[in-house]
Order: structure tokens, then sequence, then C-alpha cells
């Protein structure tokens, strides 16, 4: 079911779960649309000087997307009035639903998968 899911993502929006991913790789189990931006996204923009780069509005809309398709979910009900992105998430596809989804999706650049292998 995610896996088709996937293939309706945007690019960016692929980004946003990639980077999700590695940060709960990186055991980190709490983190919000700032922190994703600010700790991988922009960290692998840098490091691989990729073309794929959108503004923070673009990449708060994409986010935004990602939760009203339920691929994202807030971590709990606390910060209701809180703007979305400063309330924590988590994914709720698994690492393995997230490489197959990569992997058929055709369009998906490289760097994504070789992101979500390491």
């Amino acid at each position: 079911m995610y896996n088709k899911m996937l293939g309706y993502c945007s690019v960016l929006e692929l980004y946003i779960l990639v980077c999700m991913k590695r940060l709960e790789a990186k055991e980190q189990n709490s983190y919000n649309f700032n922190s994703v931006m600010k700790a991988e996204y922009k960290g692998i923009h840098e490091a691989y000087q990729t073309s794929d780069y959108y503004v923070r509005n673009v990449c708060l809309r994409a986010f935004e997307h990602l939760v009203q398709r339920e691929l994202i979910g807030f971590m709990d009900n606390r910060g209701k009035n809180q703007p979305i992105e400063f309330r924590a998430v988590k994914l709720l596809i698994s690492s393995h639903e997230l490489y197959q989804g990569l992997k058929s999706y055709r369009s998906c650049p490289a760097i994504l998968r070789k992101l979500v292998d390491q």
C-alpha cells in the first residue's frame, strides 16, 4: 500500500522521508520539520551538491502534504496550537517500505537510493 502511495510523492517529499529515516537511523527519536530541514536536508544538499534544493516554504508545503497523506504523523496531540514546523513527528512507514517505494519510483534521484542504504 505505502509502495503505491510513495509513487505519488514528489521528489521533495521523498527527500523529506529519506531525511526522517536517516534521523531515526541515528537514533534521534524526536524531531520536527525544522530539525529535519537543518540537520539532514541542508546537510545532504551541501555534502552532495544536489540540484534538488527547495526554499523553506515549498518544503513546508511538502511536509504538510506528507502529514495529510499519513506517511508521517504527529508524535502526540500536545502542541495542537503550535505551528506544524515545531510539532514532533514520526515516520509511519517502515524502512523496508521506504526502500521498496524508492526502488519502484521511476524518476527517483539515485542519491536518495544511496542515502537510504547508508
